[in-house]
């Protein structure tokens, strides 16, 4: 499938998010997606998205006649999904290189756990998709993993299944095993070299990679 559109990003309703960075990734998205009252935080700076999903039931009337050359995909309040994963599901039928995530972190645990969820329910091996908070970014790890330039950043690994024949170069602390359990993690770990090596034969784990100066 021809590739139109490289980098989507999706704006959700959460708390946990920073005005720059909601600037700076929507200017250089070539594709934005409301999910449903993230309307408004990009109204607060008046970014206009490509189209607007959900049930809307957060979304006031007055803030929708704001957008009125919007396309609207509206769904009932009552479905088997969340807003996000209807922007998500949106987002990966338009076949991107990569898919962000804004402000879908927030006051609530169980729907920032289920953002988090998101990036392996819909994982996609040629779409790269990451949560970006105000101090963090979120990603999931399959396989090799290299993250390079990232000296002295802090982060913590999770593992979301069995993880088997798992090593790490290039931070302060490793797990004092190669097969890993999911009560298994590594918190406030930091990067000592130029570049940090996670390698693994099988499982899954998400990575919290804190911005520079957080810890």
């Amino acid at each position: 499938m021809t590739r139109l559109i490289s980098k989507i990003v999706i704006v959700g309703n959460g708390e946990d998010w920073q005005k720059e960075k909601i600037i700076s990734y929507c200017k250089r998205a070539d594709f934005i997606i409301a999910a449903d009252n993230g309307l408004a935080l990009l109204h607060q700076y008046n970014i206009i998205p490509n189209l607007i999903i959900g049930d809307l039931d957060s979304v006031s009337p007055s803030l929708l006649q704001q957008f009125p050359n919007t396309p609207v995909e509206k769904f009932p309040a009552k479905k088997d999904c969340s807003d996000l994963e209807l922007g998500i599901r949106k987002a990966i039928g338009l076949n991107p290189k990569e898919i962000i995530l804004l402000a879908v972190n927030g006051n609530y645990f169980d729907h920032s756990f289920a953002a988090v969820m998101n990036l392996f329910r819909y994982n996609t091996p040629e779409i790269e998709m990451k949560i970006i908070n105000s101090n963090s970014l979120i990603f999931p790890i399959f396989k090799k993993t290299t993250l390079q330039q990232f000296k002295g950043r802090r982060f913590s690994l999770f593992p979301l299944s069995p993880v088997y024949n798992f090593s790490m170069q290039g931070a302060q602390y490793s797990f004092p095993k190669k097969d890993l359990e999911v009560t298994d993690y590594s918190l406030s770990n930091v990067i000592t070299e130029t570049e940090l090596e996670i390698n693994l034969d099988e499982g899954i784990l998400f990575c919290v990679l804190f911005d520079e100066g957080v810890f």
